[in-house]
C-alpha cells in the first residue's frame, strides 16, 4: 500500500517494519481463532517490540510517531481482526485522555505502561446507556481519599484480560450539572481492585479470539489520584479520546479492506468457471474496482486526518467523516469480496467472513454511524458556517428572473415597516418557497435586533408577515399573501417566458 508525501522517513520505515512483523504473527492469529483462545503470546511479542508506544511521546518511553504512527500500526495489526481490535480499542484507546488530561505524575505512571504493551480497556457503555453516554447511571461517590464506584458496564473489549480500565461514572445528580455536561468523571481503574469483577462474557460476532464482557462494580475504591482531569471533567475527557479512537478505527477498517483485497484478487485469478478465471467476468471486475477505490479513499481519509491531528488541528469533523465512510465501506467491501469468492468466501478457511463480522461491529462500536452523522452535521454547521451562507440572488432587470449577484446588498439604517415588507416581498420573487433568515435581514438592515424584532412583530400582528421562532427568538420570516399585496401591485410579481408570446394567460 502507498505511503504519503507528508510521512517522515521514520513513518515509512515503521510501516515496512510493522507489516513484516504482522506477517510473522498471522499464522498464530488464525490458530487462535480456530481454538477460540485469547492469543497472549501475540501481545507478548507486540510488547517486546514496543509497538503499542507508536503514539506515545518519546519522553514517556514511546516511539513518538504521533497519530500517524499509531494509525500505521493499527492498519498493520488489523490484518489480524481480533488482536487488531484489542490494539486499537484498548491499548491505544486511552492514550489521548491521559496525554491531554493527566497530571505529569499520571503521565509518568501510565504512559510507559501503554508503551510497553499493557492491555487496557475503554469502559463507557452500560446496560441502559449506549449511544446516549451522558445518561450513564454508574455512580462514583467521594469517600475521603478514594471514590467508591457502583454500577455495571457492558460490551467491554478485553474484559478480564486488561490490566487498566478507562472508566466513566456519574459524580453529580444535579440537573444543572447534567445540563452543562459536568456530571461525569473519568477514572483509571486497575485490575484487582476490591469489588471489581467480570459478571459474564458475551458471544458477539467477530470476537472468536478476543474477550468481550460485562463488568460489575460494587463499592470499588479508586484513589483520587487516579481521576483524570477534575471531578466533572468526564465528558470532556471522553470526547477528547473518542476523536483519536475514531481515527484509529479508521486505520483499523482500512487494514481490513486491504486484507479483503489481498485475498479476493488472487483467488479470482485462480478460480476457473465456464472455462476461464472468474476475474475475467466484468461483474467481478467491477466489484474489484470498487474494492480498490474504497481502500484508496479510506487510507487517504485516515492518514489525512492523522496528519491534521499531528499538526494540532481540531479533527472532530474529519475523524467522524472518515469513520462513517470507512466503517460502512468495510461492510460493503466484505460483502463484495465474498460475492466474488462465492461459497469459499463464507468459510473460515479464508478471512472474509471474519472481516465481515468485525466490520459490522465497527458500525456500532466507537460511535454508531448515526451518532457520527450527528457530530458531522453539528460540527459542520459551526466550522463551515461561511460555506452555508445563502447565495445572494436578484431579479435580472431585462429577463425578470432570479440570477446570482456578487457582493452584499445595500444597507438601510432604518427597518421601518414599509421597507421591511418590500424586502420580504422582493425575496418572494427571488426565493418564492423560502423564508428569510434573521441573518439575511441583518445584511440589509443595519439596526439592533430589538428594533428589527419590534417591526417584524408589528407586521405579524397585522397579518402581513409570518414568523418562525426557535429557542433564541425570531429565526425566519416571510411575507403573507396580504403582505405581498400591500408591498407591491400584482404586476410586480408577474412573469412569463418569451415562448408564451402575445397570447398570455389572463
Amino acid at each position: 500500500m502507498d505511503s504519503y508525501p507528508w510521512w517522515t522517513d521514520e513513518h515509512k520505515a515503521f510501516y515496512k517494519e510493522v507489516h513484516a512483523f504482522v506477517e510473522e504473527l498471522m499464522p498464530r492469529d488464525a490458530e487462535s481463532r480456530w481454538k477460540r483462545e485469547f492469543p497472549w503470546d501475540i501481545f507478548e511479542k507486540i510488547s517486546e517490540k514496543g509497538y503499542t508506544g507508536a503514539g506515545v511521546p518519546e519522553e514517556y518511553g514511546g516511539m513518538g510517531l504521533g497519530a500517524t504512527g499509531a494509525c500505521i500500526a493499527a492498519e498493520a495489526f488489523n490484518r489480524m481482526p481480533g488482536p487488531g481490535r484489542v490494539f486499537v480499542g484498548n491499548m491505544l484507546g486511552g492514550l489521548r485522555q491521559i496525554i491531554e488530561f493527566g497530571t505529569e505524575e499520571q503521565k509518568k505512571r501510565f504512559l510507559p505502561r501503554i508503551a510497553k504493551g499493557e492491555i487496557g480497556a475503554i469502559v463507557i457503555t452500560e446496560p441502559f446507556a449506549g449511544t446516549d453516554a451522558a445518561a450513564m447511571e454508574m455512580t462514583a461517590r467521594r469517600d475521603g481519599d478514594v471514590y467508591l464506584l457502583n454500577g455495571k458496564k457492558r460490551y467491554i473489549v478485553s474484559a478480564g484480560v486488561a490490566d487498566r480500565y478507562m472508566v466513566y461514572a456519574r459524580t453529580s445528580g444535579d440537573p444543572e450539572d447534567r445540563k452543562r455536561y459536568r456530571h461525569l468523571t473519568a477514572f483509571v481503574v486497575e485490575k484487582g481492585a476490591p469489588g471489581f469483577t467480570v459478571e459474564k462474557m458475551n458471544e458477539i460476532i467477530g470476537f472468536e479470539n478476543v474477550q468481550n464482557g460485562v463488568l460489575d462494580f460494587e463499592d470499588v475504591p479508586v484513589p483520587a489520584d487516579q481521576v483524570l482531569g477534575k471531578e466533572g471533567d468526564g465528558w470532556s475527557v471522553m470526547t477528547a479520546g473518542l476523536n483519536f479512537e475514531r481515527s484509529l478505527i479508521c486505520a483499523q477498517t482500512a487494514g481490513w479492506m486491504g486484507e479483503l483485497l489481498r485475498n479476493t484478487v488472487p483467488f479470482a485469478q485462480r478460480r476457473v468457471q465456464f472455462g476461464r478465471p472468474t476475474i475475467s467476468f466484468v461483474n467481478n471486475q467491477f466489484k474489484i474496482a470498487d474494492l480498490v477505490s474504497r481502500v484508496k479513499i479510506s487510507r487517504l481519509l485516515t492518514y489525512y486526518t492523522a496528519y491534521l491531528w499531528d499538526l494540532g488541528w481540531d479533527i472532530t469533523l474529519e475523524s467522524n467523516v472518515a469513520k462513517v465512510y470507512n466503517c460502512e465501506g468495510a461492510v460493503t467491501s466484505s460483502l463484495d469480496a465474498i460475492q466474488v469468492m462465492g461459497g469459499d468466501g463464507l468459510t473460515p478457511f479464508y478471512p472474509l467472513a471474519a472481516l465481515m463480522s468485525v466490520s459490522k461491529v465497527e458500525n456500532i462500536a466507537g460511535g454508531t454511524m448515526e451518532a457520527c452523522r450527528m457530530v458531522i452535521q453539528r460540527t459542520a454547521m459551526k466550522q463551515m458556517a461561511e460555506e452555508f451562507k445563502m447565495p445572494r440572488r436578484v431579479i435580472h432587470e431585462e429577463l425578470g428572473v432570479p440570477v446570482p449577484a456578487p457582493g452584499k446588498p445595500g444597507t438601510c439604517d432604518s427597518a421601518d415597516p414599509e421597507n421591511l415588507l418590500k424586502v420580504l416581498a422582493e425575496d418572494y420573487r427571488v426565493n418564492p418557497g423560502l423564508h428569510m433568515s434573521r441573518e439575511d435581514l441583518k445584511d440589509i438592515f443595519s439596526v439592533e435586533d430589538e428594533a428589527l424584532d419590534r417591526t417584524l412583530c408589528a407586521l405579524e400582528e397585522e397579518g402581513l408577515v409570518k414568523i418562525c421562532r426557535d429557542k433564541k427568538g425570531i429565526a425566519l420570516a416571510k411575507a403573507t399573501y396580504d403582505g405581498l399585496r400591500r408591498a407591491f401591485p400584482a404586476d410586480h410579481y408577474r412573469w412569463f417566458p418569451s415562448w408564451v408570446g402575445e397570447r398570455r394567460p389572463f
